[in-house]
C-alpha cells in the first residue's frame, strides 16, 4: 500500500491544514511548468496530487487509515468533485474555476476538460467532469450525456439539480432503486434530453454494473470454521451473512436481488493477527504442528 503520509512528508497525526500546506509546497516544487521535460518530477507531481486527494478528505483518509491497520481495504478511485480539488473543478457558469495550477493537476490525470475545450460553444462546455459530453467516451448509446448520482440517491430516490442543460439548470427526479445505466428523459427547449445515470460508490459499497459490492473482514477462526456475521446492507437494513467453513481470502458471497437490478456481493478479507504474545504464538505453533503446516 502506498504511504501517502510519506509522499506528502507529514506525520500520521498531521492536521488537515498541515497536509494542505505540505502539498502546496511540494506541488510548487514538482510542478510540470517548473520542471519541463522532467518525467520524474511529473510522476512525483501525480503522486503528491493523489496523496492529497486521499488525505485531504476526511472520509477517504479514515478509510485509508483503517486499511493501514488491517481493518479493511483501500483503493484509490480517482479524483472526485467532493475532494480537496472540488472547488477548482467548474464554476456555476460552466467555466473552470481556480488557477492554471489546478487545471494542470486535472490535465495531468487525463483531466476533466481544459479551457480550450470549454470554449467550443457546446451547452456542456466545462462539464466534462460531471457529464460524459456529446459523443464522449462515457456517453451511453442514445444518451446525450451522463449524470453521476450517489448510491444513496439511486436507492432512495430524490431530486438532483443539473446544470448545463439547454435552456439552463433543471431539477431532475431520480426514481427509487434506479439501476446503473438507466436513461432519464429531461424536457428542454431543444426537445427531450437523455441522461444516462452513473451511480457513484459510497463507502463501504462499490458499484459493479448492476451489482453492489462490499468487503467484510473475518478472522482465521471464522474463515476456517465458518461463521454468521451481522451486516448492514446498502438500504440500511440488517441481515445475517453466512460465511462457509473453509472460506478463502477474496471469496465473494452473492446475496441475490439486493443490488440495483442485480445482487449484493460480499467480499471476504481474512485478517492475519499481528503482535501476538508468547502464549498466543505457542498456541499457533501447536496448531501448526498438528496440522502439518511448515513455517
Amino acid at each position: 500500500m502506498k504511504d501517502y503520509y510519506k509522499t506528502l512528508e507529514v506525520s500520521q497525526s498531521a492536521s488537515k491544514e498541515e497536509i494542505k500546506k505540505s502539498f502546496k509546497r511540494l506541488a510548487k516544487k514538482y510542478h510540470p511548468d517548473i520542471n519541463k521535460g522532467d518525467k520524474k518530477a511529473e510522476e512525483k507531481f501525480k503522486e503528491i496530487s493523489e496523496a492529497y486527494e486521499v488525505l485531504g478528505r476526511d472520509d477517504e483518509r479514515a478509510k485509508y487509515d483503517a486499511a493501514r491497520t488491517g481493518r479493511g481495504s483501500f483503493k484509490f478511485e480517482g479524483f472526485s468533485k467532493e475532494g480537496p480539488f472540488g472547488d477548482f473543478f467548474y464554476s456555476s457558469s460552466g467555466s473552470m474555476g481556480g488557477s492554471d495550477f489546478f487545471e494542470e493537476i486535472l490535465k495531468s490525470f487525463g483531466g476533466f476538460g481544459s479551457r480550450s475545450s470549454q470554449n467550443s460553444g457546446s451547452p456542456f462546455s466545462g462539464f466534462e467532469g460531471l457529464f460524459g459530453g456529446r459523443g464522449g467516451k462515457s456517453s451511453a448509446r442514445g444518451a446525450n450525456a451522463s449524470l453521476k448520482v450517489p448510491l444513496s440517491t439511486a436507492i432512495k430516490g430524490g431530486k438532483v439539480s443539473v446544470s448545463g442543460l439547454p435552456g439552463g439548470s433543471q431539477t431532475v427526479t431520480i426514481p427509487a432503486n434506479t439501476p446503473n445505466g438507466h436513461i432519464i428523459n429531461v424536457d428542454t427547449y431543444q426537445g427531450a434530453f437523455r441522461l444516462k445515470i452513473e451511480i457513484e460508490d459510497e463507502y463501504p459499497f462499490k458499484i459493479k454494473g448492476h451489482n453492489i459490492e462490499t468487503t467484510i473482514s473475518i478472522n482465521l477462526a471464522q474463515a476456517i470454521m465458518g461463521s454468521k456475521i451481522k451486516l448492514k446492507g446498502p438500504r440500511g437494513d440488517d441481515f445475517i451473512v453466512t460465511v462457509p467453513p473453509g472460506s478463502q481470502n477474496g471469496d465473494i458471497l452473492r446475496l441475490r436481488r439486493l443490488g440495483l437490478g442485480g445482487d449484493l456481493l460480499v467480499k471476504l478479507e481474512v485478517t492475519i493477527p499481528k503482535d501476538l504474545n508468547e502464549e498466543q504464538k505457542n498456541a499457533f505453533r501447536e496448531l501448526a504442528e498438528k496440522m502439518g503446516w511448515k513455517y
